[in-house]
């Protein structure tokens, strides 16, 4: 029995010490994963602050997109969130001293990008242009959108449309095309107004929920895609990054707009992992918060040092080790109780 009872100690022990060393290295893991981002490098050149900077804000809105682009001229507020972040918009464009938006670009009709737009457009802030893809919807949102935007000038997005915001930053669409090519109600994620900001010789995409069909269409023409920013379709969804689109893109950095614990699962896996792949380094605003860039024209700088987005999610990483150490108690438990029985 003295036996008996010394061996279930020393089991006992092993199996505590060996859980609190796999909880212990899977801290470290994921602390380590965090912070390098797989051993991706995360250091990029210092953009000078000058009279030409220009800061491409990514707006933490929850599981929606809202971007500022903020330049000495013009300002260029691209989508708002959902409804329930429009207050959110509004606080920030606050904190930046923004009252006076020369162009508001609503990419599609979906709640989650024109809903806090309806907020920004009843404020005070001034607006001179309101850029629209031209696709109805019979939301109450939409209507609501829409009821509020034609007190400005509003334009219909054509590809090739190009708007000038500073001598050395323009702002060009390049989807969808008039008339739209995809009429299905199902595909308005499709006729996003995607447009690429070129500041010198450093460039940005933003393509708002463009899914496969926009990009090939953007492909078949030849459209000059290649950017050093790529703030990832429909918020990183596997309907949207195909390869042949990211190939041609090719860029360095890729920020993902997309709510924390999100009911869709975004961003996908296999996306997450398209990217890695080509060399990008992720950031997302469901793990950094908002998400601030600026450029000289020369060079790109990411304020705050957002975290990168590992080829495992920390959780991942931590569940898989969990699972791992559990699985070995069990199987040094039944060795035990196979040797305890033939004894």
């Amino acid at each position: 029995m003295t036996v008996f009872s010394r061996k279930a100690l020393s089991l006992d022990k092993i199996m505590i010490v060996a859980f609190l060393t796999v909880f212990v290295s899977a801290h470290a893991v994921v602390a380590l994963c965090v912070q390098s981002g797989f051993a991706r490098s995360t250091l990029v050149a210092a953009a000078t602050e000058s009279s030409s900077t220009v800061t491409v804000h990514y707006i933490d809105v929850g599981q929606g997109d809202s971007i500022l682009i903020d330049t000495p001229d013009k300002d260029v507020l691209i989508d708002g969130g959902p409804v329930d972040a429009g207050p959110t918009v509004l606080s920030y464009l606050g904190s930046r001293g923004v009252t006076h938006i020369d162009l508001m670009i609503a990419t599609h009709v979906h709640e989650d990008h024109i809903g806090g737009l309806v907020a920004v457009l009843s404020s005070v802030t001034v607006f001179d242009e309101v850029l629209v893809n031209n696709q109805t919807s019979s939301s109450n949102t939409y209507t609501n959108f829409m009821n509020l935007a034609r007190y400005h000038k509003v334009t219909v997005a054509d590809r090739g449309q190009t708007f000038t915001l500073t001598a050395t930053a323009n702002l060009t669409v390049l989807s969808p095309i008039q008339p739209l090519q995809f009429t299905d109600p199902d595909h308005a994620n499709d006729n996003s107004v995607v447009v690429k900001l070129q500041v010198g010789s450093t460039s940005f995409l933003f393509t708002g929920d463009a899914e496969k069909q926009t990009e090939q269409s953007m492909l078949n023409v030849g459209l000059s895609l290649r950017s050093n920013v790529l703030k990832v379709g429909h918020h990183g969804s596997q309907t949207s990054t195909t390869q042949p689109f990211l190939s041609n893109v090719a860029p360095s950095y890729a920020i993902i707009s997309a709510g924390q614990n999100n009911r869709y699962g975004h961003p996908d896996p296999e996306t997450i992992q398209r990217l890695l792949a080509q060399g990008t380094t992720i950031y997302g605003t469901f793990q950094s918060g908002t998400i601030v860039a600026s450029t000289d024209g020369t060079s790109i700088a990411f304020q705050d040092n957002p975290q990168p987005i590992p080829e495992f999610q920390p959780a991942t990483i931590f569940s898989i080790l969990l699972t791992a150490t559990i699985i070995a108690i069990v199987t040094h438990g039944r060795k035990y109780i196979v040797q305890r029985r033939q004894a």
